[in-house]
């Protein structure tokens, strides 16, 4: 795996947090990362910005500025995902100065993979509309949103690529759905079940669609008795946080369809006296629950009591293994200084249990580098309520705010399989596959094209011999072609390899010799 750079700025008044991440689900070397994108982290002025890939993530170029409509004087919460044909839309919140009031949902779409974007549209117009979200299906490109307006969670949908936009049934843009939601998230499954889970007090509660948006199931707690972080932890100006950090926290339900009829629900929970993620599963699309009613713990390893996990982030791959993404806070860095890592645990079983716990990041970041302060509150920060998580057959690529440049600045993990795509070597290495039997003889093919022989290895005859040397051969190369730490490594592991062989050589011609 290898971390990778997204945004790059010089300024630290271009702070970036708060992301999304969206990859093509019929092409995943394209994909398009976004989040807040700061003017002045002192007063809480940002509007959104994306950037783009099309080779899997291993680079990242800026996307053009996004268009704002009149009176708009900046965007937030992004949300983004692509629909059947290849064009990327991104669900935003324009506000307006003084006092940054809200004007509502607005849609933008690009038709070139996110290099540009075209003017938005406004779907709905209320001041009391946030925490919006949005998803598609994969097949049919139909469009999805959900968001809040006050208490009440209201529903959009799309059936023509963004062209119009209407409620549920015959409704209207911005139908209620239920009226005691906080931060719902939409997903689709493959099979075109429509998911909203959303937090209610200490209850998780679930609706969902199984008509493309028609209708909506009556809600349902999937997990109650919760303990938020807001009822656990210190307070400060309305907002909590960490001990020994200033940064605002939330507990907000994060979801995805797996294989099948699979459903995954995952939050930050208090309940142990340190935030740990937990989650509940269901087999059915929604209608029973598995595990426990106030939900299982994602992880079942020990894990020290001054590590807190947050801002979970949940999908699933096109295989049906499922990812979670969480941050990781404690005394990591000199002196007990917090610091950040990110976490990941895989379930391979459609969330029976997750295992492979690992730490993304390269180190720890320090969230109190180029941090704003939320609002231009001086006693609290902001890294962002949420961050980035998709995947593809590749893996997960999570999409998080760092600071190791000394600016808030955007990364991703690039999954091993695309930074050393071994297919792609397989020429060097085939005459493996193809002569060599038990005499050893047998001819290779080099990344050329060129067939050479491997003589038969007999008593005296080199051809064991390369084919030692080649394989080393063959893996230098491919680690070459990594540029990263671990790509060095590798280089170095083959050039041992190498050195051996010459050895066992010298060592056998003076046998003869003697």
């Amino acid at each position: 795996m290898s971390n990778t750079q997204v945004t790059f700025d010089v300024n630290p008044a271009n702070a970036r947090s708060e992301s999304s991440i969206a990859i093509n689900p019929h092409n995943s070397d394209e994909m398009v990362a976004g989040s807040k994108k700061f003017t002045n982290p002192m007063t809480y002025e940002f509007t959104l910005a994306t950037s783009w890939s099309n080779n899997g993530g291993i680079s990242w170029h800026p996307s053009k500025d996004l268009p704002l409509l009149k009176g708009w004087s900046g965007i937030s919460d992004p949300a983004l995902c692509w629909d059947e044909v290849g064009n990327v839309y991104m669900l935003a919140l324009p506000f307006t100065d003084p006092g940054s009031v809200i004007v509502g949902i607005a849609v933008y779409k690009s038709t070139d993979k996110g290099h540009t974007w075209g003017a938005p549209k406004l779907i709905h117009a209320s001041s009391g509309d946030d925490k919006q979200w949005m998803a598609s299906n994969k097949t049919t490109g139909h469009l999805f949103a959900a968001w809040d307006d006050g208490s009440n969670m209201r529903f959009a949908r799309s059936l023509n690529h963004g062209a119009s936009w209407k409620g549920k049934g015959a409704e209207a843009v911005g139908s209620i759905l239920t009226n005691d939601s906080f931060s719902p998230e939409i997903n689709v499954a493959d099979n075109g079940n429509i998911y909203i889970a959303y937090i209610s007090g200490s209850n998780i509660k679930f609706i969902r669609s199984t008509d493309d948006g028609n209708t909506f199931s009556a809600a349902a707690v999937i997990a109650s008795g919760i303990t938020t972080l807001s009822s656990a932890l210190p307070i400060t100006d309305n907002w909590p946080h960490f001990p020994g950090a200033t940064f605002r926290v939330l507990t907000l339900p994060t979801a995805c369809g797996g294989s099948g009829d699979t459903v995954i629900v995952a939050w930050a929970d208090m309940r142990e006296g340190s935030s740990r993620i937990y989650y509940r599963r269901s087999a059915d699309g929604g209608v029973n629950w598995l595990g426990s009613a106030s939900g299982e713990k994602l992880q079942t390893q020990a894990i020290a009591a001054n590590l807190h996990h947050f801002h979970p982030q949940i999908v699933s791959q096109p295989n049906g293994t499922i990812g979670c993404s969480f941050y990781e806070i404690g005394p990591k860095g000199y002196g007990g200084k917090m610091l950040i890592d990110v976490g990941t645990c895989v379930s391979h079983n459609s969330g029976a249990s997750f295992a492979n716990y690992s730490i993304v990041t390269d180190s720890p970041w320090d969230p109190t580098v180029d941090a704003p302060l939320s609002h231009g509150d001086p006693n609290v920060t902001f890294i962002g309520d949420y961050f980035g998580l998709d995947a593809s057959q590749n893996g997960f690529y999570p999409l998080w705010t760092d600071t190791r440049t000394s600016i808030q600045e955007l990364f991703t993990n690039v999954p091993f399989l695309v930074v050393f795509p071994w297919w792609k070597y397989y020429a060097i290495i085939i005459y493996i596959l193809f002569g060599i039997t038990g005499d050893g003889g047998g001819v290779y093919i080099d990344a050329q094209g060129h067939i050479h022989i491997v003589p038969p290895g007999g008593p005296g005859d080199p051809g064991p011999i390369y084919r030692e040397v080649l394989t080393s051969l063959a893996a230098y190369k491919a680690a070459g072609e990594m540029k990263t730490r671990e790509g060095k490594e590798m280089q170095k592991q083959a050039l041992q390899g190498m050195i051996k062989t010459a050895q066992k050589q010298l060592k056998k011609l003076a046998q003869r010799r003697g």
